[in-house]
C-alpha cells in the first residue's frame, strides 16, 4: 500500500530488508509532478525525519558527472501481520551536489500508514549511528518513533527529540524537534473532535476580527470536512478580510461546503454563479444551488429562489411559485422576504391582490427596520385614486401590464397614460420608450425625451439611461455629451450596468471629461476600492485613466498586476504603469521597477529596474528609496555598493519604510560598509518591528538569543520570534521549536 498525502519528511532506514526497484520514466515524471503539487499545498514543511534511513542512495560515476537515483525503498514494519508497504518512490536524477538530493528530500511528502510500533529509544540508537557513523553521510540524519495507538510520544523526554537532528557539514539547515504524532492524526484519520475544536478557536479569532488566525482554524476544520468552516474560509476569501479579496477561491470554498450539505455554503455558491463572481454568471447552477438551500429551510435561499421564480432565471417564471417561497422566508423573520410577499400581494402579482394583506406584511419587515418598507408604508398612506373609476394608478399600470404582455399596445398606451398621475419612473420610462421606438403609436422622439425626463427625475434608473442616451445621439434633443455623461453617470451610481458601459465606452473614445468630472470617478474609485468592490473600483479607475488622469492609471496597472478585480496581466499592468510614469507619477515609475526586476510584462531587465526605481527614489518615493537602496546592497543591476544602499535606506527610513529601517539594522549587524554595531542595529530593528515589520521583530529575537548587544534573554527572544511567527514566519517558528517554546 502506498500513501501519498501527508507532509513528512523523510528517509528511510530498512528493519528487515530493502529492495532497489527502478521507475518508468512515466511513474518518475508523475512522482515529480506530485511533488510540485505538494511543495504548492504545504508550505511548511515538516521539522523532522521519520522512520528508518536507507542506504539505497548510490552514486554512478559517468565521467565527470555523477548522478544519484534515490530508488524505491520497501519498508516491512513490525506488525501482527508483517505486512509489506511501499512507503517511498522518488527518482531524482543527475544532481550535481548531494545536499540538493537531500534538499529535495526534506520536503517530500508521504504518509505514514495506520500501524503500530513499539520501538523503544535503544531500538533506534543503532540506526541513528548506522547513519551518522557507517555511510559517512554529508547530512547526519536522526529518527525517533512514535506508536500511533498508544501515544508513545507523551512518555519520551523531551529531550529526546531534541538529541536527533539533521546538521549539514556546512550548517546550511539544522531541525531540532518533531511532533509527528499531531500530523498523523490530523491527515491518516479524520479526528472530528478535532474539527470542533478548530472552528470554536476560528469562530473566536473572527470574532476578535484576527482574520488571519480565524482562517488558519477554519481551515483545519474545513479539511477534516466540517462543511460550515468550509464557508466561513470561503467568506473571508469572498470579503478580503485580513487579505486581498479573491473571489474565486471564495468559490472553491463555497463549493466544497455546499457539497458538504451546508446550507449557507449552497446559498452563497448559487449568490456566485447569479452574479458571476469567481465563476462565469450561470443562472441554472444558481437556481439549482438556491434551491438545495432553500429545501433545508435558509430562508435567504428561499426569498433567493422566489427572486428566480419571479422573474425567470435559470427555471420558467412562475410567479405563484414566487410567492409561495417568499411566504416560507417571511414566515422564518425575513425582511427580505417580508418585503417583497407584500410586494405581490399590493400588485396581485402570483395571487390575487390584497392591499390590506401587503401592508401587513410590509409592516413586519419595517417593523425590522427594513427601509424600503418603511418608504412603502409611507407611499400607502397617500394613495390617491381616480375621480371617475374609483380604481388607483397601479390598478392602471397593471391593466397596461397586461395588454403590452398581450401585443395590444395601443390599449397599454392608454393605460398607461391612466396611471401617470401616479408618478411611477417605471411608467415613464415605458411611455418614453414607446414613443421612442413606435410602439402602438408614431415614433416621437421629442415626446419620448419628456417621458424619459419625467422617469430621469424620479430617480428610476433606466429612465436616467435612456435620458442619456438621447442626449448622446441627439434625438429629440440638442446633441450634448457631457450632459449624457451626467444621466449615465446617475444609472451608474445606482448600478445599472449598461450606463457604466457607457461610461466606460465613451470614456474611451477620448471624450474629454473636466477636473471634476475626473475628481469624481476618482473618488468614487477610491470609495469601492476600500470596500474591497475591486470590480466597481476598476471600472471608475479606467473611466479616469482614460481621461487621462496618472493617479488612476497607476491604480488600473496595480490591479492588474494584483489580479484585483480583474483577471491577472503584467502587460495590461505596464502599459498603465508606463502612462502614469510618463505623466510623473513616482509611484508608477516604482511599479514599473518591479516589473522589470521580475520579468512581469516586459524581459527581465535589472539596469532598467535600476533606472525606474532612481527615478522614483528622486520623485521622494519611499519605495523607490528602499528598492534603489536594495538593488545597491546586493549588486542587482548596478555595482554592489553598501555606502550608497545606506544612504537610501536612510532616506526610505526618515519616511517610515519598516523594510528600510529592518535592512539598515542588518547593515550594522553584519558591520558591512560600517562599524559593526549591534546596539545600533538594535535601534534600527526596534523602529521596524514596532510597525509591525516580522524581519525586526525576528532579528530582535536572534540578539537576544544570542546576546548581541544585549544581556542574553531566551524568554525574550521567545516573544520576537513568536511576534514574528504569528506574521507567518517560517524561520521564527523553527526558533521557537528549537527554544523548546
Amino acid at each position: 500500500m502506498r500513501n501519498r498525502t501527508v507532509s513528512i519528511v523523510c528517509m528511510l532506514l530498512c528493519l528487515l530488508g530493502i529492495s532497489r526497484v527502478s521507475f518508468a520514466q512515466q511513474e518518475d515524471n508523475l512522482l515529480r509532478r506530485e511533488y510540485q503539487v505538494a511543495m504548492e499545498e504545504h508550505v511548511q514543511n515538516m521539522i523532522a525525519a521519520l522512520s528508518m534511513y536507507s542506504s539505497d542512495i548510490y552514486y554512478e560515476n559517468e565521467s565527470v558527472l555523477r548522478t544519484r537515483r534515490v530508488k524505491l525503498i520497501r519498508v516491512f514494519f513490525r506488525s501482527e501481520q508483517a505486512k509489506m508497504y511501499d512507503f517511498l518512490k522518488i527518482g531524482v536524477e543527475t544532481q550535481d551536489n548531494y545536499l540538493d538530493v537531500m534538499e529535495f528530500l526534506r520536503t517530500i511528502p508521504v504518509v505514514l500508514p495506520r500501524v503500530t510500533f513499539n520501538m523503544s529509544v535503544e531500538e533506534i540508537s543503532p540506526y541513528v549511528r548506522l547513519a551518522s557513523g557507517e555511510f559517512k553521510l554529508p547530512v547526519k540524519i536522526a529518527i525517533t518513533f512514535v506508536d500511533l495507538n498508544t501515544n508513545q510520544e507523551r512518555t519520551m523526554p523531551s529531550r529526546v527529540y531534541n538529541v536527533y537532528y539533521w546538521q549539514s557539514e556546512n550548517g546550511n539547515f539544522a531541525v531540532s524537534s518533531m511532533d509527528l504524532l499531531r500530523e498523523q492524526q490530523q491527515t491518516v484519520v479524520r479526528n472530528e473532535g478535532n474539527a470542533s475544536e478548530w472552528i470554536a478557536q476560528g469562530d473566536k479569532y473572527y470574532n476578535a476580527k484576527n482574520y488571519t488566525s480565524a482562517l488558519t482554524y477554519y481551515k483545519q476544520a474545513a479539511e477534516a470536512g466540517n462543511a460550515r468552516a468550509a464557508t466561513m474560509v470561503g467568506w473571508i476569501y469572498k470579503k478580503g478580510l485580513g487579505m486581498t479579496e479573491n473571489a474565486v477561491e471564495a468559490v472553491k470554498w463555497y463549493r466544497m461546503a455546499a457539497n458538504g450539505g451546508n446550507a449557507s455554503g449552497q446559498v452563497n455558491l448559487g449568490d456566485a454563479y447569479y452574479t458571476g463572481e469567481g465563476v462565469t454568471k450561470d443562472y441554472n447552477e444558481a437556481f439549482k444551488w438556491f434551491m438545495q438551500a432553500a429545501q433545508q429551510g435558509n430562508s435567504t435561499g428561499q426569498s433567493w429562489l422566489a427572486i428566480m421564480y419571479r422573474y425567470g432565471f435559470g427555471v420558467a417564471k412562475d410567479e405563484t411559485e414566487a410567492v409561495k417561497w417568499y411566504r416560507k422566508a417571511a414566515d422564518q423573520g425575513s425582511d427580505f422576504g417580508q418585503y417583497y410577499l407584500a410586494e405581490m400581494y399590493e400588485n396581485g402579482y402570483g395571487v390575487e391582490k390584497n392591499v390590506t394583506e401587503a401592508r401587513r406584511w410590509y409592516q413586519k419587515a419595517a417593523d425590522q427596520g427594513y427601509e424600503k418598507a418603511i418608504q412603502k408604508l409611507k407611499v400607502l398612506s397617500g394613495t390617491s385614486t381616480s375621480s371617475t373609476s374609483g380604481k388607483t394608478y397601479k390598478e392602471y399600470e397593471k391593466m397596461a401590464d397586461e395588454f403590452y404582455d398581450k401585443k395590444n399596445y395601443t390599449e397599454a398606451l392608454k393605460y398607461y397614460k391612466l396611471s401617470a398621475p401616479g408618478n411611477d419612473g417605471g411608467v415613464f420610462n415605458r411611455l418614453g420608450y414607446m414613443y421612442s421606438a413606435g410602439v402602438g403609436v408614431d415614433a416621437n422622439a421629442s415626446e419620448a425625451v419628456k417621458w424619459f425626463r419625467k422617469s430621469a427625475e424620479q430617480g428610476y434608473m433606466i429612465g436616467q439611461y435612456n435620458m442619456g442616451l438621447m442626449y448622446e445621439l441627439g434625438r429629440g434633443i440638442g446633441k450634448d455629451v457631457n450632459e449624457a455623461i451626467r444621466w449615465y453617470r446617475k444609472a451608474a451610481d445606482q448600478g445599472y450596468q449598461n450606463a457604466k458601459d457607457k461610461l466606460a465606452t465613451l470614456s474611451d473614445t477620448g471624450t474629454t471629461l473636466s477636473k471634476t468630472e475626473i475628481k469624481y470617478y476618482v473618488d468614487k474609485a477610491d470609495k469601492y476600492y476600500k470596500e474591497k468592490n475591486f470590480q466597481e473600483a476598476l471600472k471608475n479607475y479606467l473611466i479616469a485613466a482614460n481621461a487621462g488622469d496618472d493617479y488612476a492609471q497607476n491604480w488600473v496597472g496595480w490591479m492588474y498586476k494584483n489580479a484585483e478585480g480583474v483577471e491577472r496581466n503584467y502587460m495590461e499592468s505596464y502599459k498603465w504603469n508606463m502612462k502614469s510614469a510618463e505623466s510623473g507619477n513616482a509611484y508608477a515609475m516604482n511599479s514599473l521597477g518591479i516589473l522589470f526586476e521580475n520579468g512581469q510584462g516586459v524581459e527581465v531587465n535589472l539596469p532598467k529596474a535600476v533606472e525606474w526605481y532612481r527615478k522614483a527614489a528622486n520623485a521622494g518615493n519611499v519605495h523607490g528609496q528602499y528598492n534603489l537602496g536594495r538593488m545597491y546592497e546586493n549588486g542587482r543591476g548596478v555595482t554592489k555598493n553598501i555606502i550608497l544602499a545606506k544612504q537610501w535606506y536612510e532616506k526610505a527610513a526618515a519616511q517610515n519604510s519598516s523594510d528600510a529601517q529592518s535592512s539598515l539594522g542588518t547593515i550594522y549587524y553584519n558591520g558591512e560598509g560600517v562599524t559593526k554595531d549591534y546596539a545600533k542595529a538594535m535601534e534600527w530593528y526596534r523602529k521596524a518591528a514596532d510597525q509591525g515589520n516580522m524581519y525586526g521583530e525576528f532579528n530582535i529575537g536572534l540578539l537576544y538569543e544570542f546576546g548581541y548587544g544585549v544581556t542574553k534573554n531566551l524568554d525574550e527572544a521567545a516573544k520576537w520570534y513568536r511576534r514574528a511567527a504569528n506574521r507567518g514566519m517560517e524561520r521564527a517558528k523553527t526558533k521557537l521549536q528549537e527554544l523548546g517554546r
